[in-house]
């Protein structure tokens, strides 16, 4: 099998980032349009949305046992007349050594018996409470001991009649019971005490869940899904528990548990369990679910979870290369594949279709309730379908539905926008298009991102769709260019729609999604006739409405803005514009921060004999020398050492200098060979290999030669490893790489010596040369050939 190529695994692995990355990964993220939140689920359910860390079980803030702690605390500060403290409580109910105090307490305010309790189950705990580890055992367990105090619970549980303490003890019982394996003992007293206890409360639930679990052990597969799927129909403190139970059956102990039911109402608990297990799809047991009773509570999460588990296929380009999405959309070389995203895609449709018949059929059913969830999905089906009427006619049904959530209410929002984007036009809609965006601008997860991407996507679109027309005078886009249209190829559209995209963009420090984009990237990535007719639209003094709308939408910082145009006109060395524009940004920019942190006159390659300037070491003096050195070399052709001035510059002003940031705004050590280095001047010195070929053309003194042809060699060896980098083998196979590195140092690497070989040949007497052999190894190798 062919590997995917190296440059492609990684993406930069930024070592000198101006713009600070994304926080903590999210691994939960992918690409959806539908928000599971918008459908009613029942406490507790929100880790069975759909997720890509589905199987990672890392759910416990959000768990049922997290709420299971609170709400026991909670219970026992109402049972106590809210007389002791919940951290009293809890330190007493959940620290082995703080039980006596708990226990006087709870004497004091007449509570004897539940001091009895909680003195019983401290050393209870202490024996139940021994686990093992992946590198240690557990401690051994005195089972003696353990059945003593199953003892003391039996008779203590016998004689209370409060409601409160016999359901505890009941609960201890059936943990003795487990920790023993008396898993014939922990159904005969879950059954016992579940027909004494008159008033249940949770606390039955968590005996319940173990009462399944028993079932379980002594091989009634099915009794013990019943139960299981009881308890997470029911139970929002065992939900997770229930789940993690059953998580690896295979799908005939459903089938035997179905058989097995004894009324309708178990038989939907059981498709609801299975239907939220991972690896399949939910279709034909939310049908079943809805034969027996439409308006089921977890039946709106089923569907939830169905469309988004869809939505990562259907999304397929977009959801390709996140963490836990394993999406076969790549060809040999790890770049996206169109055919195998089609090929997604058409899967992801097909199954949208399917779900948008159940959808609209349950639609027709009398006996379904609150159905402004079900229209909901029904528009975002259909709209996935290209029946844009049939989704506006089930959004005006959603939204007169009364009993909506809030995120229901914004889900209808959102494919109202869609809707608006994909049926309006700019020429009289533009206004209520970027206020209907202006809604979603907000973002406070990666759901928001999601949202706001796709509909800024869709607007650039919209202005790119405008197609450019030779001299427009008057009209929509035609304002901000009417002074300029002589001198000026700007296109307003392609204007507009860059405005458009850095609406979703992050800012710098901002948290950026795995699906979302930075404003870095896209100022780093947008041509510099874009940068600069970008900034001469934000500086029009002819701006409309809509235009200040837009601008003011996008956030777009224009210092920002104007230092990533400069950054451009470096690169193809139009140093004097380029301090112009440096020196109409704010000072901050080059006195404090990166600039001051990173940036030097000499790149570190630079060997000895050069005093700099100390007024050279502050950026824009830097920079300003850098344009008198071109206008020297402009003005006098022959001056070797302003063409070795300018040389030097430039080469530090490229990826291999430490003057990098005129050039880029962030730097990566892992750039070149993971990334892609173009042609581009920035990486391959180009330009400063000219200057120094026109500085030694310009017959310099001996001392200045040898430094000319140092920097260079230096030149040339850059060169040499972008080449060897980008045509390695895509391969780990030793011998293959070994037989390339031979051919490119026998045969290629020679041709990229040119000033070496002038170095050795024509200033091998300069003292210069002599600091090169004592600290170029590369130079030594070479003159010893």
């Amino acid at each position: 099998m062919k590997l995917p190529s190296k440059k492609r695994i990684l993406s930069y692995f930024i070592l000198f980032s101006i713009a600070c990355g994304p926080g903590p990964l999210d691994f939960t993220e992918y690409f959806t349009i539908f928000e599971p939140e918008a459908a009613p689920n029942p406490m507790a359910t929100q880790p069975y949305f759909y997720t890509n860390d589905y199987l990672n079980q890392q759910f416990f803030m959000n768990s049922s046992a997290y709420l299971a702690d609170s709400l026991n605390i909670e219970s026992w500060y109402n049972y106590t007349g809210k007389k002791i403290s919940k951290a009293d409580l809890k330190a007493g109910l959940y620290e082995k050594v703080t039980g006596k105090s708990l226990a006087n307490q709870l004497r004091l305010i007449g509570k004897s018996q539940a001091a009895e309790y909680v003195l019983l189950t401290q050393e209870i705990d202490k024996e139940t409470q021994k686990f093992g580890t992946y590198w240690e055992p557990a401690e051994p367990v005195n089972e003696q001991l353990l059945s003593d105090l199953k003892d003391y619970v039996l008779i203590n549980a016998a004689k209370t009649s409060d409601d409160f303490l016999k359901e505890r003890y009941g609960f201890q019982a059936m943990k003795i019971n487990a920790k023993l394996k008396d898993w014939k003992y922990s159904i005969a007293d879950y059954e016992k005490f579940n027909n004494e206890i008159r008033n249940k409360t949770f606390i039955s639930e968590w005996s319940q869940s173990r009462y399944a679990g028993s079932l379980l052990y002594l091989g009634d597969t099915a009794r013990s899904v019943i139960e299981f799927a009881k308890v997470f129909e029911q139970s929002p403190t065992r939900r997770n528990q229930a789940d993690l139970s059953v998580r690896r059956l295979p799908t005939s102990a459903f089938s035997k548990a179905i058989n097995a039911c004894t009324s309708d109402q178990e038989k939907i608990a059981v498709y609801a369990l299975q239907a939220i297990q991972p690896f399949q799809d939910g279709l034909s047991l939310m049908k079943s679910i809805s034969n027996i009773e439409p308006n089921y509570s977890l039946l709106p999460l089923i569907m939830a979870r169905e469309i988004n588990k869809n939505e990562v296929n259907f999304y397929a380009e977009k959801n390709a290369g996140l963490y836990s999405h394993i999406l076969d959309v790549f060809d040999e070389n790890y770049k996206i594949d169109s055919s195998k995203v089609t090929v997604l895609k058409q899967k992801g449709q097909s199954y949208f279709e399917q779900l948008l018949t159940y959808n609209e059929t349950l639609l027709t059913n009398p006996q379904l309730e609150n159905k402004g969830f079900w229209h909901t999905t029904a528009a975002y089906l259909n709209y996935i379908k290209g029946d844009h009427t049939a989704m506006e006619n089930h959004l005006a049904m959603a939204e007169t539905d009364e009993d909506k959530n809030a995120e229901l209410n914004k889900q209808i929002k959102l494919l109202k926008a869609i809707h608006f984007l994909n049926h309006g036009t700019l020429e009289e809609d533009e206004a209520e298009m970027l206020d209907k965006i202006a809604d979603f601008k907000e973002v406070e997860s990666f759901r928001d991102n999601n949202r706001l991407v796709y509909l800024t996507e869709k607007l650039s679109s919209l202005y790119l769709s405008i197609k450019k027309t030779e001299k427009p005078k008057t009209g929509w886009l035609g304002s901000c260019f009417k002074s300029q249209q002589k001198e000026s190829s700007a296109d307003p559209s392609e204007i507009k729609s860059f405005l458009a995209r850095h609406i979703a963009a992050v800012k710098e420090d901002g948290y950026t999604y795995m699906n979302g984009i930075s404003e870095a990237y896209l100022l780093k990535n947008a041509d510099r006739s874009l940068l600069k007719n970008t900034l001469a639209f934000i500086e029009s003094g002819d701006l409309t409405n809509d235009d200040k709308k837009l601008i003011q939408l996008s956030g777009l910082n224009t210092q920002e803005l104007k230092m990533a145009y400069a950054r451009k006109l470096i690169r193809v060395q139009e140093y004097e514009p380029a301090l112009a524009l440096f020196k109409d940004c704010e000072r901050s920019h080059f006195e404090g921060g990166p600039f001051a942190y990173y940036f030097s006159p000499l790149p570190d390659q630079f060997i000895l004999g050069e005093t700099v300037n100390e007024n050279l070491l502050s950026a824009i003096p830097y920079l300003e020398e850098v344009v008198n050195w071109k206008k020297e070399t402009e003005k006098n052709p022959k001056n070797a050492r302003a063409w070795y001035d300018l040389g030097l510059a430039a080469y530090n002003m490229s990826y291999w200098g430490n003057g990098w940031l005129f050039s880029d705004r962030e730097w990566s050590i892992n750039e070149i060979e993971y990334g892609d280095p173009s042609s581009e001047d920035y990486f391959t010195n180009s330009y400063a290999k000219e200057c120094f070929e026109k500085a030694l053309a310009a017959n310099p003194e001996p001392e200045l030669g040898a430094k000319i042809c140092y920097m260079g060699a230096m030149c040339e060896r850059n060169q040499y490893y972008i080449a060897y980098t980008n045509g390695k083998p895509n391969t780990y196979n030793q011998e293959e790489l070994d037989h390339y590195r031979i051919k490119m140092e026998t045969s290629v690497k020679p041709t990229f010596r040119s000033f070496f070989k002038r170095l050795k040949n024509q200033y091998d007497e300069t003292l210069y040369e002599s600091q090169v052999i004592k600290e170029c190894i590369s130079y030594v190798n070479y003159k010893l050939q």
